[in-house]
């Protein structure tokens, strides 16, 4: 399915930073470009903004609204209105004060709780597992933002949207965004055909750019867009843009026109937040993506991403206490994820084997109480057949300090005796399915990292 990605920190970004400069009048003429849907009738949620940290939830859209159909076949968006659809969020974090403005993208396929709620035809779906787009798919904005708050514990207090004909006229207005690719890229479904080097692009290959699908994976297509997002906002910031009041006005229509929030986010919240960002240094802007164990992982027939539950609680617990993102750990690479592996568990006592089942559990593995007594072991013990020689690999990476024992015969499933030994699961991440999480700032050269 051909979707896009649009970098919509720039968008919230520009229009605030532009509101800021253009003034209060002018402010009422650009308000009245923005759509508004209802978000949090339902939901609750924050007051609006009077100077505490904020959340705001940006969210992609394939809505085609002002592309032809000449356009749609040139810039290979498809035809079929099935519906709006989302990619890929961004949880934007404002820090009280503003030394802590954080950007984390969620990737489309992350395997969520999707609240009950009632689909476009009326017909009321229950509280289900499943992957997060598909909550913008059937529940819309509304319970977009509740399964966000669900799975990060992140009250969000404002949603922003924007689609295909922002995305192209944001891009434009600037006179495209500069690039820097250490390898040809190309990649037939999207159109993408660029050459190595350092370039701008704009238009179809802009689009291209930021929604091809096939020539890395959803990981290194997130890295790929917070890169284009901070590549835009040193154009819109150190090319004059912001002082040049022709081309201020072009880029602020053109996302404005093309951009819906929620209904609280009003004229006196827009301007207390302009004169805020305004003041943002770049070099504290930093981006990021959820920390992901399995990004392969087989839910009821479906490929989904499953979180690393430790370190996504840590990052999230982060934006929720204005702290600065925690930098990444080191994970050890595997051939075979966790999330393929099964095992039981037991222990040296029945706490021990809660605590080994749940860590195991949480970071992907298929584990199991084996329901078998406590056994009173100091050591950590693996019984493993032999014949599953690459699972094992993983299972050493997460229980390095374990006593493994071969059971030819035993079959596929791991026999996991939690030790008085155990000191937790290390983390351990798929080469094949996923990428090492990094933490970027919006001012870093766009040709490293």
């Amino acid at each position: 399915m051909k979707r896009v990605v649009r970098g919509v920190f720039v968008t919230v970004s520009a229009v605030l930073l532009g509101l800021s400069l253009v003034g209060w009048a002018a402010s009422e003429h650009y308000l009245s470009g923005l759509s508004k849907v209802d978000v949090f009738g339902g939901l609750g949620g924050g007051p609006g903004w009077s100077g505490q940290p904020i959340n705001v939830l940006l969210v992609g859209s394939d809505d085609r609204t002002g592309l032809s159909e000449k356009q749609r076949n040139r810039l290979r968006t498809g035809h079929e209105d099935y519906g709006r659809h989302t990619d890929t969020m961004m949880l934007l974090h404002l820090g009280e004060d503003l030394d802590n403005v954080s950007i984390v993208s969620i990737p489309r396929d992350s395997l969520v709780t999707i609240p009950a709620h009632t689909s476009p035809e009326g017909e009321a779906l229950p509280q289900r597992q499943g992957k997060i787009n598909s909550a913008f798919a059937t529940g819309g904005p509304k319970t977009t933002v509740a399964a966000v708050q669900q799975a990060t514990g992140v009250t969000i207090d404002h949603y922003v949207e924007i689609n295909f004909q922002g995305f192209l006229k944001m891009v434009d207005a600037v006179d495209g965004v500069p690039v820097c690719l250490p390898e040809p890229l190309f990649d037939e479904r999207s159109g993408l055909d660029l050459p190595a080097g350092q370039q701008t692009i704009k238009g179809k290959q802009a689009l291209a750019y930021v929604r091809a699908r096939y020539i890395d994976n959803d990981f290194g297509r997130a890295q790929r867009q917070q890169k284009f997002v901070a590549a835009m906002v040193q154009k819109i910031t150190g090319s004059g843009t912001l002082l040049n009041p022709l081309a201020l006005n072009n880029f602020v229509d053109a996302a404005t026109s093309s951009v819906t929030t929620d209904e609280r986010l009003g004229r006196d919240d827009v301007a207390a937040l302009a004169a805020r960002v305004a003041d943002v240094e770049l070099g504290k802007v930093k981006f990021t993506t959820v920390p992901v164990s399995d990004g392969s992982h087989m839910f009821n027939g479906e490929s989904t991403v499953l979180w690393d539950d430790t370190a996504a609680k840590e990052l999230f617990a982060s934006l929720v206490a204005d702290e600065p993102l925690p930098q990444p750990k080191k994970a050890k690479v595997v051939t075979v994820p966790p999330g393929d592996i099964s095992a039981t568990v037991s222990g040296g006592t029945a706490d021990q084997a809660a605590k080994g089942l749940a860590d195991l559990q949480d970071a992907g593995m298929q584990a199991l109480s084996s329901g078998a007594p406590a056994t009173g072991s100091a050591q950590t013990i693996v019984r493993y057949d032999p014949v599953w020689a690459q699972s094992l690999a993983t299972v050493q990476a997460m229980l390095p300090n374990a006593q493994y024992q071969e059971v030819p015969g035993m079959g596929g499933v791991f026999a996991i005796d939690i030790g008085t030994d155990y000191a937790g699961v290390d983390a351990v991440r798929s080469a094949s399915t996923s990428v090492e999480r990094t933490v970027r700032a919006a001012n870093d050269d766009i040709c490293t990292g």
